[in-house]
């Protein structure tokens, strides 16, 4: 059950989804696309976010900002992350959203960015709980879906109002609360106190998700039966490794192990990746935005910079699937691309 501030009621569906789940893949700005979730989703992920929609891309039809809303079959149950600072603004843009199926709205109130907060919105909205408070109060009234709200330790270390915030969160009637344990200040810098979040699980009567530094399987099962929490967001972690969410559900059952692909494996896995960009990107584009991708699946192995300065030159699929053939790793980890014959 849920308290909220009409009284209580009944766990919505999608909060359910995110709790049986117990690893989601965290909303992250210009990586959680189509083609990266369903990878994940290929892959074990249960609940998914796409990437984080400002508000004032929608009210302004800004025509990329509408493509961050697509769905496709497959790509269920999805959740929709949504960052703004006007009131009125946040709530045009969440019943866009609420009309557009999705299951449940996670407010952003903990991004660090630098473009973001000095535009009042993510992490700034922490220097401000009322105000935050009153966007809230705003959207649960209205909305029919449930409302999530991300949020950070605090602004610094020497204003850690996590607990503060979340019971207004908790009192305006939020279905849950997921909190990276570092201050905007920090950004991803420094020691996760994951004690934050064990303290808000014993403190709320709402579901509290764990997000920050979820890179392993051990990652994810230490941090849910240390703080009790019930779920973790998985951000960095998945980038060039979307079977993390096979291994946490391999864990979830008892059989923690992280799976290191053969080499092979991931050249597999990173054809597959383009084939998916191929289907919802022309080919330029899709190369284009693949860069990164590729670079997150071979990162840590030495010549990297070398390979990708050759991947540049891929155009199309053809083009990828010779760079495949021709890139090899040898036992000391080290990348090579043959030449074309």
């Amino acid at each position: 059950m849920i308290k909220n501030a009409t009284g209580v009621k009944t766990m919505d569906n999608a909060i359910g989804k995110m709790i049986k789940a117990k690893a989601v893949l965290a909303p992250m700005a210009g990586v959680t696309d189509i083609p990266f979730r369903m990878m994940a989703r290929k892959n074990g992920c249960a609940f998914a976010f796409t990437e984080m929609v400002d508000s004032s891309g929608v009210i302004y039809k800004n025509h990329k900002t509408f493509k961050l809303l697509e769905r496709v079959p497959g790509d269920e149950p999805l959740g929709v992350q949504i960052v703004g600072e006007d009131e009125d603004k946040l709530l045009h843009v969440a019943k866009v959203c609420e009309d557009r199926g999705f299951g449940v709205i996670d407010l952003n109130a903990g991004c660090p960015v630098r473009k973001i907060v000095k535009q009042g919105k993510g992490s700034a909205l922490l220097k401000n709980p009322a105000k935050l408070a009153a966007i809230v109060r705003t959207l649960v009234k209205s909305l029919s879906v449930p409302l999530t709200v991300k949020i950070r330790s605090g602004w610094g270390d020497d204003n850690l109002n996590y607990m503060e915030v979340a019971r207004l969160l908790e009192g305006e009637g939020v279905s849950a609360i997921c909190v990276h344990p570092r201050t905007k200040e920090a950004m991803h810098k420094g020691e996760v106190n994951y004690g934050i979040v064990g303290e808000l699980k014993e403190n709320l009567s709402i579901p509290v998700f764990a997000s920050g530094n979820i890179f392993t399987a051990l990652d994810a099962i230490s941090v849910l039966e240390n703080t009790g929490c019930d779920a973790v967001f998985v951000a960095r972690g998945a980038l060039g490794r979307p079977w993390i969410f096979k291994e946490i559900n391999n864990a979830l059952l008892g059989t923690p192990k992280e799976e290191v692909l053969p080499f092979c494996e991931v050249k597999k896995a990173m054809l597959k990746h383009f084939k998916l960009a191929l289907q919802f990107y022309d080919e330029h584009l899709a190369a284009s935005r693949m860069y990164k991708y590729i670079t997150w699946y071979l990162r840590k192995r030495k010549n990297l910079d070398t390979v990708m300065k050759r991947y540049r030159s891929v155009r199309n699929l053809e083009d990828f699937e010779d760079f495949l053939s021709r890139l090899h790793m040898n036992e000391k980890n080290h990348l090579k691309l043959s030449q074309s014959l």
